[in-house]
Protein backbone atom coordinates (compact mmCIF):
# COMPACT_ATOMS: atom_id res chain seq x y z
CA UNK A 1 0.00 0.00 0.00
CA UNK A 2 1.29 3.74 -1.17
CA UNK A 3 1.40 6.26 2.14
CA UNK A 4 1.38 9.54 0.90
CA UNK A 5 4.13 11.68 2.65
CA UNK A 6 4.60 15.91 2.52
CA UNK A 7 6.38 17.94 -0.56
CA UNK A 8 8.78 18.01 1.77
CA UNK A 9 9.84 14.76 2.54
CA UNK A 10 9.59 13.59 -0.84
CA UNK A 11 12.20 16.22 -2.04
CA UNK A 12 14.65 15.43 0.86
CA UNK A 13 13.98 11.42 -0.88
CA UNK A 14 14.74 12.79 -4.20
CA UNK A 15 18.24 13.08 -4.71
CA UNK A 16 18.84 9.76 -3.48
CA UNK A 17 16.25 7.83 -5.31
CA UNK A 18 16.70 9.79 -8.61
CA UNK A 19 14.85 9.32 -11.36
CA UNK A 20 12.66 7.00 -9.83
CA UNK A 21 10.83 9.63 -7.37
CA UNK A 22 10.11 13.09 -7.11
CA UNK A 23 8.18 15.65 -5.30
CA UNK A 24 5.90 15.12 -7.76
CA UNK A 25 5.81 11.33 -6.90
CA UNK A 26 5.14 11.99 -2.80
CA UNK A 27 4.74 8.62 -2.04
CA UNK A 28 6.77 5.95 0.60
CA UNK A 29 9.08 3.33 -0.70
CA UNK A 30 7.27 -0.60 0.10
CA UNK A 31 10.49 -1.81 1.91
CA UNK A 32 13.58 -0.69 3.32
CA UNK A 33 16.07 -3.28 3.57
CA UNK A 34 18.83 -1.47 6.86
CA UNK A 35 21.96 -1.47 8.23
CA UNK A 36 22.97 -4.19 5.30
CA UNK A 37 26.34 -4.55 3.88
CA UNK A 38 26.14 -4.76 -0.36
CA UNK A 39 28.04 -6.88 -2.31
CA UNK A 40 27.48 -5.52 -6.14
CA UNK A 41 29.90 -6.41 -8.66
CA UNK A 42 29.87 -2.89 -10.17
CA UNK A 43 31.94 -1.70 -7.09
CA UNK A 44 34.87 -1.41 -5.77
CA UNK A 45 34.32 -2.71 -2.50
CA UNK A 46 31.38 -2.92 0.04
CA UNK A 47 28.98 -0.92 0.85
CA UNK A 48 28.69 -1.17 5.24
CA UNK A 49 26.07 -0.48 7.04
CA UNK A 50 23.49 0.43 4.02
CA UNK A 51 19.87 1.15 3.42
CA UNK A 52 18.16 -0.26 0.76
CA UNK A 53 14.92 0.99 -0.49
CA UNK A 54 12.78 -0.77 -2.81
CA UNK A 55 9.18 0.44 -4.29
CA UNK A 56 7.30 -1.61 -7.08
CA UNK A 57 9.75 -4.38 -7.53
CA UNK A 58 12.57 -1.94 -8.07
CA UNK A 59 15.26 -0.21 -5.98
CA UNK A 60 14.73 3.48 -5.49
CA UNK A 61 17.58 4.37 -3.36
CA UNK A 62 20.97 2.70 -2.03
CA UNK A 63 23.16 4.12 0.67
CA UNK A 64 23.78 5.74 3.67
CA UNK A 65 21.00 5.83 6.25
CA UNK A 66 19.33 9.14 5.54
CA UNK A 67 16.01 10.81 7.98
CA UNK A 68 13.64 11.04 5.21
CA UNK A 69 14.10 6.87 3.67
CA UNK A 70 11.02 5.58 5.03
CA UNK A 71 9.01 2.33 4.27
CA UNK A 72 5.91 0.79 4.68
CA UNK A 73 7.82 -2.47 5.74
CA UNK A 74 11.23 -2.86 6.82
CA UNK A 75 13.94 -5.65 7.08
CA UNK A 76 16.64 -5.50 9.39
CA UNK A 77 19.72 -6.42 7.57
CA UNK A 78 22.18 -6.29 10.09
CA UNK A 79 25.21 -8.89 9.53
CA UNK A 80 23.84 -9.71 6.72
CA UNK A 81 25.16 -9.55 3.02
CA UNK A 82 22.92 -8.23 0.12
CA UNK A 83 24.02 -9.11 -3.42
CA UNK A 84 21.71 -9.05 -6.48
CA UNK A 85 20.21 -12.38 -7.60
CA UNK A 86 22.60 -14.89 -9.56
CA UNK A 87 21.82 -16.15 -13.13
CA UNK A 88 22.25 -18.90 -14.54
CA UNK A 89 22.94 -18.68 -18.53
CA UNK A 90 22.60 -21.81 -19.47
CA UNK A 91 19.50 -23.94 -18.48
CA UNK A 92 17.66 -26.40 -20.58
CA UNK A 93 14.16 -26.75 -18.01
CA UNK A 94 12.25 -29.58 -19.84
CA UNK A 95 15.38 -32.20 -18.99
CA UNK A 96 14.80 -34.05 -15.50
CA UNK A 97 18.43 -35.09 -13.79
CA UNK A 98 18.56 -38.61 -14.25
CA UNK A 99 15.14 -39.62 -15.12
CA UNK A 100 14.41 -41.52 -17.96
CA UNK A 101 11.39 -43.55 -19.04
CA UNK A 102 12.90 -46.82 -19.46
CA UNK A 103 14.02 -47.24 -15.96
CA UNK A 104 10.70 -46.87 -14.22
CA UNK A 105 6.78 -47.13 -14.60
CA UNK A 106 6.43 -43.80 -12.30
CA UNK A 107 8.10 -41.52 -14.77
CA UNK A 108 5.08 -38.82 -15.45
CA UNK A 109 4.74 -38.62 -11.77
CA UNK A 110 8.34 -38.10 -11.03
CA UNK A 111 8.58 -36.07 -14.20
CA UNK A 112 5.66 -33.91 -12.99
CA UNK A 113 7.23 -33.85 -9.55
CA UNK A 114 10.31 -32.47 -10.22
CA UNK A 115 9.03 -29.85 -12.92
CA UNK A 116 6.36 -28.58 -10.13
CA UNK A 117 9.79 -27.70 -7.30
CA UNK A 118 12.48 -26.62 -10.18
CA UNK A 119 11.39 -23.07 -10.16
CA UNK A 120 11.78 -23.24 -6.57
CA UNK A 121 15.16 -25.06 -6.22
CA UNK A 122 17.17 -22.72 -9.15
CA UNK A 123 15.39 -19.64 -6.11
CA UNK A 124 16.93 -21.66 -2.96
CA UNK A 125 20.32 -21.52 -4.44
CA UNK A 126 19.63 -18.34 -5.33
CA UNK A 127 19.48 -18.28 -8.72
CA UNK A 128 16.36 -15.31 -9.56
CA UNK A 129 17.01 -15.57 -13.53
CA UNK A 130 17.68 -18.34 -15.84
CA UNK A 131 18.31 -18.41 -19.63
CA UNK A 132 17.51 -21.28 -21.65
CA UNK A 133 19.11 -21.97 -24.32
CA UNK A 134 16.76 -24.37 -26.62
CA UNK A 135 13.22 -23.49 -25.64
CA UNK A 136 10.31 -25.98 -25.21
CA UNK A 137 7.88 -23.29 -24.98
CA UNK A 138 5.17 -25.32 -23.28
CA UNK A 139 8.13 -26.08 -20.35
CA UNK A 140 8.75 -22.55 -20.48
CA UNK A 141 5.22 -21.20 -20.02
CA UNK A 142 4.35 -24.38 -17.14
CA UNK A 143 7.99 -22.89 -15.28
CA UNK A 144 6.57 -19.14 -15.61
CA UNK A 145 3.23 -19.83 -14.10
CA UNK A 146 4.54 -21.50 -10.97
CA UNK A 147 3.69 -19.13 -8.19
CA UNK A 148 7.38 -18.33 -7.47
CA UNK A 149 9.67 -18.87 -10.54
CA UNK A 150 13.49 -16.87 -11.32
CA UNK A 151 13.00 -14.45 -14.36
CA UNK A 152 12.84 -16.38 -17.74
CA UNK A 153 14.60 -15.62 -20.73
CA UNK A 154 15.27 -17.96 -23.56
CA UNK A 155 17.19 -17.87 -27.31
CA UNK A 156 13.66 -19.65 -28.77
CA UNK A 157 14.54 -23.22 -30.20
CA UNK A 158 18.14 -23.75 -30.83
CA UNK A 159 19.02 -23.46 -34.72
CA UNK A 160 19.90 -26.85 -36.00
CA UNK A 161 21.11 -27.76 -39.54
CA UNK A 162 19.09 -29.96 -41.49
CA UNK A 163 21.08 -32.40 -41.68
CA UNK A 164 22.58 -31.53 -37.85
CA UNK A 165 23.90 -33.61 -35.26
CA UNK A 166 20.86 -33.43 -33.03
CA UNK A 167 18.87 -35.54 -36.48
CA UNK A 168 20.97 -38.70 -34.77
CA UNK A 169 18.48 -38.54 -31.72
CA UNK A 170 15.21 -39.62 -34.44
CA UNK A 171 14.12 -42.26 -36.04
CA UNK A 172 14.07 -40.26 -39.43
CA UNK A 173 14.67 -36.82 -41.06
CA UNK A 174 10.84 -35.95 -41.20
CA UNK A 175 10.65 -36.66 -37.69
CA UNK A 176 13.61 -34.43 -36.89
CA UNK A 177 12.94 -31.48 -39.18
CA UNK A 178 9.16 -31.48 -37.43
CA UNK A 179 10.96 -30.93 -34.09
CA UNK A 180 12.66 -28.18 -35.74
CA UNK A 181 10.48 -26.33 -38.13
CA UNK A 182 13.23 -23.31 -37.75
CA UNK A 183 16.01 -25.08 -39.09
CA UNK A 184 18.81 -23.40 -40.68
CA UNK A 185 19.83 -24.19 -44.46
CA UNK A 186 23.61 -23.49 -45.18
CA UNK A 187 23.56 -23.30 -48.77
CA UNK A 188 27.47 -23.21 -48.51
CA UNK A 189 27.47 -26.65 -47.54
CA UNK A 190 24.42 -28.81 -48.32
CA UNK A 191 23.20 -26.96 -52.06
CA UNK A 192 19.50 -28.72 -51.52
CA UNK A 193 17.01 -28.70 -48.81
CA UNK A 194 15.00 -32.19 -48.45
CA UNK A 195 11.57 -31.87 -50.93
CA UNK A 196 9.08 -29.37 -49.32
CA UNK A 197 10.47 -26.76 -47.83
CA UNK A 198 11.87 -23.48 -49.06
CA UNK A 199 15.21 -22.32 -48.53
CA UNK A 200 13.95 -18.59 -48.55
CA UNK A 201 12.55 -19.75 -45.05
CA UNK A 202 15.51 -21.39 -43.99
CA UNK A 203 17.89 -18.38 -44.72
CA UNK A 204 19.48 -16.65 -41.52
CA UNK A 205 17.67 -13.57 -42.31
CA UNK A 206 14.25 -16.07 -41.79
CA UNK A 207 15.41 -18.25 -38.89
CA UNK A 208 17.01 -15.47 -36.57
CA UNK A 209 13.33 -13.49 -37.53
CA UNK A 210 11.18 -16.36 -36.07
CA UNK A 211 13.44 -16.36 -33.08
CA UNK A 212 13.02 -12.92 -32.45
CA UNK A 213 9.07 -12.97 -32.96
CA UNK A 214 9.39 -16.00 -30.39
CA UNK A 215 10.73 -13.07 -27.80
CA UNK A 216 13.98 -15.26 -28.21
CA UNK A 217 16.58 -12.94 -26.64
CA UNK A 218 19.60 -14.87 -27.98
CA UNK A 219 20.72 -17.60 -30.40
CA UNK A 220 22.59 -20.91 -29.89
CA UNK A 221 23.88 -22.61 -32.85
CA UNK A 222 25.96 -26.26 -32.66
CA UNK A 223 29.28 -27.15 -33.79
CA UNK A 224 28.67 -30.49 -32.50
CA UNK A 225 31.34 -33.32 -33.71
CA UNK A 226 30.61 -35.86 -31.81
CA UNK A 227 34.51 -37.15 -31.52
CA UNK A 228 33.37 -39.06 -28.25
CA UNK A 229 31.74 -41.42 -30.39
CA UNK A 230 34.42 -43.78 -32.11
CA UNK A 231 35.17 -43.20 -35.79
CA UNK A 232 34.38 -46.44 -37.24
CA UNK A 233 31.05 -45.78 -36.44
CA UNK A 234 29.88 -42.49 -35.91
CA UNK A 235 27.37 -41.42 -38.10
CA UNK A 236 27.69 -38.81 -40.85
CA UNK A 237 25.59 -35.12 -40.07
CA UNK A 238 26.42 -31.84 -41.17
CA UNK A 239 28.55 -28.90 -39.31
CA UNK A 240 27.97 -25.13 -40.19
CA UNK A 241 30.70 -23.61 -42.46
CA UNK A 242 31.99 -20.41 -41.35
CA UNK A 243 30.43 -18.28 -44.08
CA UNK A 244 26.49 -19.31 -42.37
CA UNK A 245 28.01 -18.25 -39.40
CA UNK A 246 29.19 -14.87 -39.96
CA UNK A 247 26.05 -14.19 -41.56
CA UNK A 248 24.13 -15.61 -38.50
CA UNK A 249 25.59 -13.40 -36.57
CA UNK A 250 25.39 -10.55 -38.63
CA UNK A 251 21.84 -10.66 -38.17
CA UNK A 252 21.61 -11.64 -34.73
CA UNK A 253 23.62 -8.49 -34.00
CA UNK A 254 21.55 -6.36 -35.64
CA UNK A 255 18.61 -7.30 -33.69
CA UNK A 256 20.72 -6.48 -30.32
CA UNK A 257 21.21 -10.84 -30.12
CA UNK A 258 24.23 -12.71 -28.63
CA UNK A 259 25.28 -15.41 -30.36
CA UNK A 260 26.22 -18.58 -28.25
CA UNK A 261 27.85 -21.78 -29.72
CA UNK A 262 27.33 -25.27 -28.80
CA UNK A 263 30.91 -26.81 -29.05
CA UNK A 264 33.63 -28.81 -27.31
CA UNK A 265 36.48 -29.25 -29.62
CA UNK A 266 39.20 -26.69 -30.72
CA UNK A 267 37.85 -26.64 -34.37
CA UNK A 268 34.29 -25.20 -32.72
CA UNK A 269 36.45 -22.65 -30.42
CA UNK A 270 38.54 -22.02 -33.62
CA UNK A 271 35.32 -21.01 -35.50
CA UNK A 272 33.96 -19.10 -32.93
CA UNK A 273 37.25 -16.69 -32.73
CA UNK A 274 36.63 -16.54 -36.21
CA UNK A 275 33.47 -15.58 -36.78
CA UNK A 276 32.13 -12.94 -34.08
CA UNK A 277 30.11 -15.72 -31.84
CA UNK A 278 29.77 -14.06 -28.77
CA UNK A 279 30.29 -17.03 -26.27
CA UNK A 280 30.88 -20.67 -26.65
CA UNK A 281 28.68 -22.92 -24.55
CA UNK A 282 30.72 -25.82 -23.27
CA UNK A 283 34.83 -25.97 -22.23
CA UNK A 284 36.71 -27.08 -24.26
CA UNK A 285 36.92 -31.40 -23.64
CA UNK A 286 36.86 -33.64 -26.94
CA UNK A 287 39.12 -34.05 -29.89
CA UNK A 288 40.11 -37.63 -31.70
CA UNK A 289 40.70 -40.16 -29.06
CA UNK A 290 39.46 -37.82 -26.18
CA UNK A 291 37.37 -40.76 -24.42
CA UNK A 292 40.72 -42.86 -24.53
CA UNK A 293 41.59 -41.60 -21.01
CA UNK A 294 45.08 -40.23 -21.44
CA UNK A 295 46.12 -37.32 -19.49
CA UNK A 296 47.55 -35.20 -22.49
CA UNK A 297 46.12 -32.06 -23.83
CA UNK A 298 46.95 -31.47 -27.58
CA UNK A 299 48.35 -28.16 -28.75
CA UNK A 300 45.45 -27.62 -30.89
CA UNK A 301 43.10 -27.70 -27.91
CA UNK A 302 45.87 -25.27 -26.20
CA UNK A 303 46.07 -22.55 -29.49
CA UNK A 304 42.01 -22.71 -29.62
CA UNK A 305 42.23 -21.48 -25.95
CA UNK A 306 44.10 -18.85 -27.13
CA UNK A 307 42.52 -17.55 -30.12
CA UNK A 308 39.46 -17.60 -28.30
CA UNK A 309 41.00 -15.58 -25.25
CA UNK A 310 42.37 -13.04 -27.75
CA UNK A 311 39.01 -12.81 -29.73
CA UNK A 312 37.37 -11.81 -26.70
CA UNK A 313 34.96 -14.77 -27.28
CA UNK A 314 33.45 -15.45 -23.56
CA UNK A 315 33.03 -19.31 -22.26
CA UNK A 316 30.60 -21.42 -20.71
CA UNK A 317 32.82 -23.84 -19.44
CA UNK A 318 29.49 -25.84 -17.76
CA UNK A 319 31.97 -28.40 -15.41
CA UNK A 320 28.87 -29.73 -14.77
CA UNK A 321 27.84 -31.14 -17.87
CA UNK A 322 30.80 -33.69 -17.47
CA UNK A 323 30.50 -34.18 -14.19
CA UNK A 324 26.79 -35.58 -14.48
CA UNK A 325 29.10 -38.43 -16.37
CA UNK A 326 31.27 -38.97 -13.15
CA UNK A 327 27.83 -38.56 -10.67
CA UNK A 328 27.29 -42.30 -11.77
CA UNK A 329 30.00 -43.20 -9.95
CA UNK A 330 29.26 -41.34 -6.73
CA UNK A 331 26.12 -42.57 -5.56
CA UNK A 332 27.59 -40.65 -2.47
CA UNK A 333 25.96 -37.43 -4.17
CA UNK A 334 22.49 -38.61 -3.36
CA UNK A 335 23.52 -38.31 0.18
CA UNK A 336 24.80 -34.90 -0.12
CA UNK A 337 22.14 -32.46 2.06
CA UNK A 338 21.64 -30.11 -0.56
CA UNK A 339 19.75 -32.50 -2.44
CA UNK A 340 17.18 -32.29 -0.36
CA UNK A 341 16.36 -28.91 -0.51
CA UNK A 342 15.86 -29.29 -4.44
CA UNK A 343 14.08 -32.59 -5.08
CA UNK A 344 11.14 -34.09 -3.72
CA UNK A 345 11.43 -37.13 -1.67
CA UNK A 346 10.45 -40.06 -3.95
CA UNK A 347 12.26 -38.62 -6.85
CA UNK A 348 15.64 -39.24 -4.62
CA UNK A 349 14.16 -42.36 -4.25
CA UNK A 350 14.07 -43.41 -7.86
CA UNK A 351 17.54 -42.05 -8.17
CA UNK A 352 18.49 -44.71 -5.58
CA UNK A 353 16.90 -47.17 -6.99
CA UNK A 354 15.66 -47.26 -10.66
CA UNK A 355 17.93 -44.27 -10.93
CA UNK A 356 21.28 -46.97 -11.06
CA UNK A 357 20.34 -48.10 -13.92
CA UNK A 358 22.03 -45.42 -15.79
CA UNK A 359 25.48 -46.56 -14.81
CA UNK A 360 25.10 -49.75 -16.15
CA UNK A 361 23.69 -48.59 -19.49
CA UNK A 362 26.73 -46.71 -19.73
CA UNK A 363 28.95 -49.54 -19.07
CA UNK A 364 27.16 -51.34 -21.43
CA UNK A 365 27.44 -48.58 -24.63
CA UNK A 366 30.84 -47.77 -23.87
CA UNK A 367 33.00 -50.54 -21.72
CA UNK A 368 33.41 -53.31 -24.71
CA UNK A 369 34.73 -50.08 -26.66
CA UNK A 370 37.09 -48.86 -23.88
CA UNK A 371 38.33 -52.26 -23.36
CA UNK A 372 38.99 -52.91 -27.09
CA UNK A 373 40.98 -49.79 -27.79
CA UNK A 374 42.59 -51.11 -24.57
CA UNK A 375 43.66 -54.21 -26.16
CA UNK A 376 45.02 -52.52 -28.86
CA UNK A 377 47.07 -50.04 -26.78
CA UNK A 378 45.31 -47.32 -27.47
CA UNK A 379 43.44 -46.53 -24.28
CA UNK A 380 44.87 -45.62 -20.96
CA UNK A 381 42.19 -48.12 -18.91
CA UNK A 382 39.97 -49.94 -19.38
CA UNK A 383 37.67 -49.10 -16.65
CA UNK A 384 34.62 -47.13 -17.82
CA UNK A 385 34.97 -44.98 -14.20
CA UNK A 386 38.52 -43.77 -14.81
CA UNK A 387 38.06 -43.03 -18.06
CA UNK A 388 35.38 -40.44 -17.09
CA UNK A 389 37.49 -39.40 -14.52
CA UNK A 390 40.11 -39.01 -16.12
CA UNK A 391 38.40 -37.01 -19.00
CA UNK A 392 36.73 -34.65 -15.86
CA UNK A 393 40.54 -33.77 -14.49
CA UNK A 394 41.61 -32.55 -18.08
CA UNK A 395 39.11 -30.07 -17.93
CA UNK A 396 39.57 -28.86 -15.22
CA UNK A 397 43.36 -28.06 -16.32
CA UNK A 398 41.71 -26.67 -19.73
CA UNK A 399 39.23 -24.53 -17.14
CA UNK A 400 42.72 -23.47 -15.96
CA UNK A 401 44.18 -22.83 -19.00
CA UNK A 402 41.29 -20.67 -19.61
CA UNK A 403 41.81 -18.50 -16.94
CA UNK A 404 45.52 -17.47 -17.08
CA UNK A 405 44.69 -16.91 -21.08
CA UNK A 406 42.28 -14.21 -19.78
CA UNK A 407 39.02 -15.74 -20.92
CA UNK A 408 36.27 -13.80 -20.32
CA UNK A 409 33.72 -16.36 -17.97
CA UNK A 410 30.05 -16.46 -18.16
CA UNK A 411 28.39 -18.78 -15.66
CA UNK A 412 26.04 -21.17 -16.80
CA UNK A 413 25.66 -25.18 -16.18
CA UNK A 414 23.30 -27.12 -18.88
CA UNK A 415 21.06 -27.91 -16.11
CA UNK A 416 19.98 -30.04 -16.42
CA UNK A 417 21.75 -32.12 -18.98
CA UNK A 418 20.11 -35.14 -20.65
CA UNK A 419 22.56 -37.97 -19.48
CA UNK A 420 21.35 -40.45 -16.91
CA UNK A 421 23.48 -39.29 -14.33
CA UNK A 422 21.85 -37.60 -10.76
CA UNK A 423 24.84 -34.67 -10.98
CA UNK A 424 22.58 -31.74 -12.26
CA UNK A 425 19.80 -31.13 -9.86
CA UNK A 426 18.39 -27.23 -10.19
CA UNK A 427 20.09 -24.93 -8.13
CA UNK A 428 22.06 -26.91 -6.74
CA UNK A 429 24.14 -27.61 -9.48
CA UNK A 430 24.94 -24.13 -9.38
CA UNK A 431 26.68 -24.16 -6.63
CA UNK A 432 28.64 -27.05 -7.79
CA UNK A 433 29.42 -25.28 -10.77
CA UNK A 434 31.23 -22.55 -8.42
CA UNK A 435 33.03 -24.82 -6.56
CA UNK A 436 34.32 -26.72 -9.89
CA UNK A 437 35.40 -22.97 -11.10
CA UNK A 438 37.19 -22.26 -7.94
CA UNK A 439 39.01 -25.65 -7.77
CA UNK A 440 40.35 -24.35 -11.35
CA UNK A 441 42.11 -21.48 -9.76
CA UNK A 442 39.01 -19.02 -10.93
CA UNK A 443 38.92 -16.01 -8.37
CA UNK A 444 35.56 -15.18 -6.28
CA UNK A 445 35.82 -12.23 -7.99
CA UNK A 446 35.26 -13.50 -11.28
CA UNK A 447 32.84 -16.03 -10.28
CA UNK A 448 30.57 -13.41 -8.65
CA UNK A 449 30.75 -11.08 -11.44
CA UNK A 450 30.22 -13.92 -13.86
CA UNK A 451 26.82 -15.08 -12.38
CA UNK A 452 25.73 -11.30 -12.30
CA UNK A 453 26.97 -8.47 -14.16
CA UNK A 454 28.83 -9.76 -16.53
CA UNK A 455 26.04 -12.56 -17.69
CA UNK A 456 23.13 -9.55 -17.48
CA UNK A 457 25.31 -7.19 -19.36
CA UNK A 458 25.72 -10.70 -22.16
CA UNK A 459 22.05 -11.25 -22.37
CA UNK A 460 21.35 -7.36 -23.04
CA UNK A 461 19.25 -7.52 -19.60
CA UNK A 462 22.17 -5.31 -17.27
CA UNK A 463 19.53 -2.55 -17.15
CA UNK A 464 17.01 -4.95 -15.31
CA UNK A 465 19.12 -6.94 -12.72
CA UNK A 466 22.93 -8.13 -12.42
CA UNK A 467 23.59 -5.27 -9.55
CA UNK A 468 22.37 -3.52 -7.02
CA UNK A 469 21.75 -0.29 -8.38
CA UNK A 470 18.68 2.40 -8.35
CA UNK A 471 16.27 1.73 -11.14
CA UNK A 472 16.88 -2.25 -10.80
CA UNK A 473 14.52 -5.08 -10.23
CA UNK A 474 14.55 -5.92 -7.44
CA UNK A 475 15.84 -9.78 -7.34
CA UNK A 476 18.38 -9.83 -4.62
CA UNK A 477 19.87 -11.89 -2.03
CA UNK A 478 20.35 -11.74 1.71
CA UNK A 479 23.48 -13.78 2.58
CA UNK A 480 24.60 -14.61 5.98
CA UNK A 481 28.34 -14.91 4.30
CA UNK A 482 30.61 -12.78 2.18
CA UNK A 483 30.75 -14.52 -1.36
CA UNK A 484 33.82 -12.55 -2.11
CA UNK A 485 35.44 -14.51 0.95
CA UNK A 486 34.02 -17.94 0.64
CA UNK A 487 32.14 -19.85 -1.92
CA UNK A 488 30.49 -21.32 1.30
CA UNK A 489 28.36 -18.29 1.62
CA UNK A 490 26.06 -19.45 -2.19
CA UNK A 491 25.05 -21.97 0.73
CA UNK A 492 24.10 -19.76 3.00
CA UNK A 493 20.91 -17.85 2.16
CA UNK A 494 18.89 -16.35 4.78
CA UNK A 495 16.50 -14.54 2.00
CA UNK A 496 15.46 -14.54 -1.45
CA UNK A 497 14.05 -10.78 -2.29
CA UNK A 498 12.82 -11.79 -5.71
CA UNK A 499 10.85 -8.92 -7.60
CA UNK A 500 10.76 -7.16 -4.18
CA UNK A 501 8.80 -9.62 -2.36
CA UNK A 502 11.02 -11.46 0.23
CA UNK A 503 10.88 -14.62 0.60
CA UNK A 504 12.88 -17.39 3.34
CA UNK A 505 15.02 -19.69 2.18
CA UNK A 506 13.13 -22.50 4.04
CA UNK A 507 10.20 -21.86 2.34
CA UNK A 508 11.80 -22.87 -1.25
CA UNK A 509 13.10 -26.19 -0.07
CA UNK A 510 10.95 -29.31 -1.51
CA UNK A 511 8.30 -30.79 0.46
CA UNK A 512 7.36 -27.38 1.64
Amino acid sequence: MKIPITAALAALLAPAIGACASASDPTIADLAIRNVTVVSPERAGLLEHADVLIDEGRIVAVGPAAPGWLAAHEFDGSGLFLTPGLIDGHVHLYHATGLKRRYTDSFDALYAAFQAQQPRSFLYFGYTTVAELNADFDTNRDFESAPLHPDLIHCGQGLVLSNDFMATDFESEEEFLAAFPNFLHDRFTTPDLPAGFDPADHTPAATVAKIAESSGRCVKLYYEEALWWPAESRPPFGLPSEAIVREVVAEAHARGMPVLLHGTTPAAYTLAAHTGVDAVAHGLWDWEGAYLGHDEIPAAATQAIEEVAQAGVAVQPTVQTLNNTVSLFETALLDEPGLKAVLPPAYIDYLRTDGQKGRDDFIRRNGAVIADAFDKGEAASADPEAMVRTYQARLERLVSQMNTAGTHFLFGTDTAVGGSGWGNPPGLNGYWEMQDWAKAGIPLATIFKAATLDNAAAFGIDGEVGSVEVGKRANLLLLSGNPLDSLEAYDEIDKVVLGGTVIDRSALAAGN
